[in-house]
């Protein structure tokens, strides 16, 4: 009770504190924010978030430096209860220490005053002894077995026991079996066991010196004649980890003054666990590790007694506290380990943080108050700026679109107007707004045959969208008429109920004058792009015939010439030919050589035609000719599928010139897709890239070319057409050859024919007009 009354006062005055150190955090905040303190007025609705952030901080700030002051001094108390129970630990381990060598040497002086070896008696005084110290184990006795004695302790133990006796190995850190004991020129054997437990009947007969696990302490006492102690081993029995504590003794020989003579070892048995154990009187805190550890430089661990889990152990560990004790036994050289962890629980801050949890939540609580109160104003400034910027928004947004809008109450009176729509009814907005719509405009559609709804007055009436006919004209009040498209949408409230209609009208005139405007440039861009195809074409025709006409027309020519020749010839050995007729034929092969120059310049004039090329997309090409080639392809009933390369496809040549080979395989296609039905006719365009060559490809799919026209598809004036020139593949070999491509035909198997171009891709112009 009176823990609680000291409890509530502690409380008290925290708060009273709290309050103080509050104002002065207020006031400091202040100062800090420039904001102007006057003791007695309402701080909270002065109080920004800024202001709370930084008192916040300090509060934190000072409760964090409690709690870390309070947190060292509890550490420091942990620390001082920690040495002292070290010490109080170290006491009893020592005071075990001590009572082990007091056993062992009161064993040695009972024995002194007889001249062999007394089992009786030790056994009696070992049963005397192991109740009152728990260390204790057992108290054994290790006979000195040599040659000459050897048979005689065999004869002795075998009468003991009734049966026969064998010295034994066990090898206590191998495979711990009983193996028999070759014979050794000296063995120290267990004779006698205290308490003598049927468990430990095995361990009778066990040569330790033959064990390599004990011979090292065994021969190290022999030689000093002191106690020793050896390492820490499990027990026989599986009771746990011990250690021996080792006295030789001696006995004077018969005759001989002066000299002694080793009877054995008395081996104490310590229990290593109980060793360790704290008294459960002595007021030591259960959470203490106990260990020991060898005294050399490494403190090698022999044994550790952790203590056992408590309720408090889930808490986390803040840090351990070690210490290492060497306890002061000659014979016994251990150093003691005590180890501690302390934990969150320990350091006993559960008051410390509720008080202050108490405080945290008070001034939670104002805090929450003030800060919603802040969110509610900082929530309706920002709707008002969120209004203005919509506002402000659909203001620019009406003033700066091409269409008008009009807002019509719900008496057809006009709420706005932006500024498109004062240009649509010529005039200014104070003469429009608060007007009746009727009074400004009108709605009527061009040529109506019948009487038709104001699109205003079904909106209002029906409360859905209206979309303004085709050619629908708006009237003015000052007489002039504009075509308007667009739409009339009703305008509702928060609930649905119709409040007004807005009105969306654009001014077609501007639209169809640009309209015809494009199609008029368009159509002299398409008129004037056929005339230069035309051109380019008849100039090739025309180049190809004067070819083909000077190659047919050379050959009779020359032949002529020959015939001259040879009649000249032929008429040098006759006497009586006439003069004219010589000058006849001289005339006629100059006349002859004079034609035939007239055709090699000609030929020559022909085939040094100028070629003005750039960098040009096959793509681009093949779509030109798709919309130059569209109107006949739809009258002939052709669907032209394009399989377009993804990537362009630059190569340098002349436009009209590759437009003029692509038409003339789409004219062939054409033809050849006549007589098929309307179902298979069908032509593909592949474009692609193979490597440095761009491909391009035009497929039909009618009957293909026979096998013996392939050879001679190609020649000038050949054709399979009923009035063809045969010109026409002719000009285009020589068009894609100027370029450095190849031209081939194929067919293809129940497809038709196909026709491939093969072009030198321009990569390098490509990459420096990219």
């Amino acid at each position: 009770m009176n823990s609680w009354k000291v409890y509530c006062l502690d409380f008290i005055a925290e708060v009273r504190h709290f309050c103080k150190n509050a104002r002065q955090i207020f006031y400091a905040a202040h100062i800090i924010q420039n904001v102007e303190y006057t003791p007695g007025t309402d701080v909270l609705s002065k109080f920004k978030c800024g202001e709370w952030l930084l008192f916040g901080a300090v509060w934190f700030a000072c409760v964090l430096l409690v709690a870390i002051q309070w947190g060292v001094g509890e550490y420091r108390r942990l620390q001082d209860g920690f040495e002292l129970a070290a010490h109080q630990a170290y006491a009893g381990v020592a005071r075990r220490l001590d009572q082990n060598e007091s056993v062992l040497s009161a064993i040695d002086a009972l024995l002194l005053s007889r001249e062999s070896f007394d089992a009786g008696a030790v056994g009696a005084f070992s049963r005397e002894m192991l109740p009152r110290y728990q260390q204790l184990y057992a108290i054994q006795f290790l006979r000195n077995v040599t040659t000459e004695n050897r048979s005689a302790f065999l004869a002795e133990m075998e009468l003991r026991f009734g049966e026969t006796f064998y010295i034994r190995d066990f090898d206590m850190a191998g495979k711990r079996s009983w193996q028999p004991a070759p014979a050794r020129p000296q063995s120290l054997v267990v004779s006698m066991i205290e308490p003598d437990l049927p468990s430990s009947s095995p361990v009778y007969g066990y040569d330790m010196l033959g064990d390599g696990y004990f011979a090292p302490v065994l021969k190290r006492a022999l030689a000093s004649g002191q106690r020793v102690s050896s390492r820490p081993f499990e027990l026989y029995d599986g009771g746990g980890r011990a250690y021996m504590l080792l006295q030789p003794l001696y006995r004077g020989v018969a005759g001989e003054v002066g000299r002694k003579r080793l009877s054995g070892m008395v081996a104490l048995v310590v229990f290593c666990d109980r060793l360790l154990q704290l008294p459960a009187d002595g007021g030591l805190s259960g959470s203490l590790d106990l260990a020991l550890l060898s005294r050399d430089g490494e403190h090698e661990l022999l044994y550790e007694r952790v203590h056992r889990v408590g309720e408090h152990d889930w808490w986390p560990v803040v840090t351990r506290l070690e210490v290492r004790l060497p306890l002061n036994s000659e014979a016994q050289p251990f150093v003691l380990g005590v180890g501690q962890d302390i934990r969150i629980s320990d350091l006993a801050l559960f008051p410390l943080l509720l008080r202050e949890l108490m405080l945290t939540l008070l001034l939670a609580a104002g805090g929450l108050i003030y800060s919603q109160r802040m969110a509610l104003r900082r929530q309706r400034s920002l709707a008002d700026e969120e209004l203005f910027l919509q506002s402000e928004r659909a203001s620019v947004t009406l003033n700066a679109i091409h269409d008008g809008v009009v807002i019509l109450r719900q008496d057809r009176c006009i709420e706005m107007a932006n500024p498109m729509a004062l240009s649509l009814v010529d005039m200014p907005a104070e003469e429009v707004l608060g007007q009746p719509c009727h009074e400004v405009f009108r709605l009527l559609g061009e040529l109506a045959s019948e009487f038709s709804e104001d699109p205003i007055s079904e909106c209002f009436r029906t409360g859905l969208p209206v979309e303004l006919s085709e050619r629908m004209q708006l009237t003015t009040a000052r007489g002039k008429v504009h075509f308007v498209e667009g739409g009339v949408a009703p305008l509702l409230s928060r609930d649905g109920a119709l409040i007004g209609v807005v009105c969306a009208l654009r001014d077609m005139g501007p639209l169809r004058q640009r309209t015809a405007e494009a199609l008029e440039a368009s159509e002299s861009r398409v008129k004037e792009h056929l005339e230069k195809l035309s051109h380019v074409a008849r100039l090739h025709t025309m180049g190809e015939m004067a070819s083909g006409i000077a190659h047919e027309l050379n050959q009779p020519l020359t032949a002529i010439s020959n015939y001259c020749q040879a009649a000249m010839q032929m008429l040098e050995g006759v006497d009586e030919t006439p003069p004219q007729v010589h000058s006849a034929l001289k005339l006629a092969v100059a006349q002859a050589g004079r034609a035939g120059e007239i055709i090699k310049r000609l030929r020559a004039l022909v085939s040094k035609r100028a070629i003005e090329t750039r960098l040009v997309d096959v793509n681009q090409v093949v779509g030109n000719c798709m919309f130059l080639a569209e109107y006949d392809l739809k009258e002939r009933g052709i669907e032209v599928v394009q399989l377009l390369s993804g990537y362009s496809i630059p190569v340098m040549a002349d436009s009209i010139q590759l437009e003029q080979v692509v038409l003339n395989l789409l004219s062939n296609a054409m033809d050849a897709l006549k007589d098929e039905p309307p179902l298979k006719r069908h032509v593909i365009v592949h474009t692609r890239r193979e490597g440095k060559k761009g491909i391009l490809e035009v497929r039909d799919t009618g009957r293909g070319i026979t096998p013996d026209l392939l050879e001679v598809l190609f020649h000038p004036f050949f054709s399979t057409k009923p009035h063809g020139m045969g010109l026409g593949l002719s000009i285009c070999q020589t068009i894609v050859e100027q370029y450095g491509g190849l031209i081939s035909a194929e067919n293809i198997p129940a497809s038709g024919a196909c026709f491939r171009i093969e072009l030198p891709l321009a990569l390098q112009a490509e990459r420096q007009l990219i």
